[in-house]
């Protein structure tokens, strides 16, 4: 019932580094290097597995990152997708 669309949102290093504290995950100099370049979602790491990849229609991601949202960060209102699953 629940999934996270990941954007390529950059991370600095205090960013990872206050992450990491009173964490049990700890990030190697390629993955800090790759989240401060390309970024990502680094709070997602060790708790959810990543389990498909958007591959048409990433022109959406925006305007879904954008909606209204409520003080959890999550939509005020039911975001409606409708997924192929390719094999």
């Amino acid at each position: 019932c629940q999934f996270y669309l990941v954007e390529g949102r950059i991370s600095s290093d205090p960013e990872l580094a206050n992450l990491e504290m009173g964490r049990t995950v700890k990030y190697t100099d390629e993955q800090k290097y790759l989240y401060k370049t390309i970024g990502g979602t680094p709070f997602l790491d060790q708790n959810y597995t990543v389990f498909g990849e958007i591959e048409s229609g990433l022109e959406v991601l925006p305007k879904i990152a954008n909606v209204q949202k409520d003080q959890s960060n999550r939509p005020m209102g039911d975001i409606r997708m409708y997924i192929e699953i390719v094999k």
